[in-house]
């Protein structure tokens, strides 16, 4: 294409992809409907939809890192992606949904602390009985505070994803939006670090109140990012058969691939940092977590999850050709989603199969995480139908097209 060829106005989507995202809605709601009606199937339920609702909500917090992060360095390698980018965090309303249901009816069931809640004695002794550091966590873990800041963050969240597209329609219609974004950029990424963290805390690490990590909040972080950088791929690539044929070249395919390497390297240091870590101080209030990770199979599926988030990406795209090749582009963001999923599984599921391995392909939660992707997508497809998939009023959109950058 050269500078005057106009990109393609092919529609978004089609009503066929529509039903089946539709369909995976409707089989992700059956599914765990059917599991909670069951006593001795709803802390599985809940369990799964847990772990379902880290799929909008990691690839929404990895999208909006994405965008800021490449504002505040001023990159534009990024611009004809900025509009995909901003549909993929549409999801977030699903994760204050999904929220409102653990917190209204599966808190118990989940965490041992929001159990023992009307118990005041038991609840604080549950804090006392774990603490060596002279400190106790009973005030603040507690079901109105975890609830009061847990929505407080989502809201923030949402707020943020809002003023970030509406200076991007806003540019569409002609604005001047280069420093207002680099401010909010800036401003997001400060707030991301502690809201996130905190989420993180309290949804997955309060599964077990005797377990503390330094690294947490970095550790789902990478996960969040590494995830959304393989949906962007796999949506880009496929897009790029429609509306964006012409507007994705092999440099920005090249670039794709370069972050999906060295994210993957990332992911592997920040992993062996937190064991790092806790195997130099050995305590016990640490070192349980990954011991009951470790055994019963769990073990083995951590391995295999490092292979696909970090050696398979390491191994195929360290080289340059490979990292503008479609097919390996798709081949490496399957196995890295997949990876992922395994390591929200090796988080989450273990606190309650302790002794038995609860593998990251059981089906009712593999249909419950469907679920959430089928609701995301359909969210973005709709924001893209509405505002289109390219940012079309930013000055830069066409010489980062025609790799003008470059030079």
């Amino acid at each position: 294409m050269d500078s005057q060829q106009p990109v393609s106005s092919a529609p978004v989507g089609g009503t066929r992809l529509q039903a089946a995202c539709l369909a995976l809605v409707v089989i992700g709601i059956a599914t765990f409907a059917g599991m909670a009606f069951f006593e001795s199937t709803r802390q599985h339920a809940w369990a799964a939809l847990l772990q379902g609702m880290m799929v909008p909500t990691f690839i929404a917090i990895g999208g909006l890192f994405f965008i800021a992060a490449h504002s505040a360095a001023g990159s534009t390698w990024t611009t004809p992606l900025r509009r995909v980018m901003e549909g993929l965090t549409a999801g977030i309303p699903l994760t204050l949904i999904a929220f409102i249901a653990i917190a209204a009816a599966g808190g118990s069931y989940l965490y041992e602390w929001v159990h023992l809640a009307g118990d005041k004695s038991a609840h604080h002794g549950l804090f006392h009985a774990h603490n060596t550091d002279g400190l106790n966590k009973s005030a603040w873990m507690t079901p109105g505070r975890w609830i009061a800041t847990t929505i407080a963050i989502i809201g923030v969240w949402w707020l943020f994803r809002t003023l970030f597209v509406k200076l991007s329609l806003a540019q569409d219609g002609g604005a001047d939006i280069k420093s207002r974004h680099v401010r909010l950029s800036i401003t997001w990424l400060i707030i991301m670090a502690f809201t996130f963290t905190m989420f993180c805390w309290d949804m997955i690490l309060a599964l077990h109140v005797n377990f503390v990590s330094a690294m947490w909040g970095v550790y789902c972080f990478t996960s969040a990012v590494q995830t959304f950088i393989a949906v962007l791929v796999l949506v880009v690539l496929w897009l790029r058969q429609g509306p964006m044929a012409g507007a994705v070249r092999s440099h920005t395919l090249h670039d794709l691939g370069t972050w999906t390497l060295v994210w993957g390297a990332f992911c592997a240091y920040i992993a062996f940092a937190q064991y790092l870590v806790v195997y130099y101080a050995n305590l016990d209030e640490e070192t349980f977590f990954f011991l009951m990770r470790m055994q019963h199979g769990y073990g083995q599926a951590y391995f295999a999850e490092f292979v696909l988030r970090f050696l398979v990406p390491f191994t195929i795209l360290m080289s340059q050709s490979m990292r503008s090749r479609p097919s390996a582009l798709i081949g490496v963001a399957i196995l890295v989603l997949i990876g992922n999923w395994m390591d929200w599984s090796w988080l989450i599921m273990p606190a309650f199969s302790q002794n038995a391995y609860r593998g990251f392909y059981d089906l009712p939660t593999l249909l419950i995480g469907a679920g959430f992707a089928g609701a995301m997508l359909l969210l973005a497809l709709a924001f893209w139908r509405k505002h289109g998939v390219l940012p079309k009023g930013d000055p830069r959109l066409q010489s980062t097209i025609n790799a003008e950058h470059l030079h």
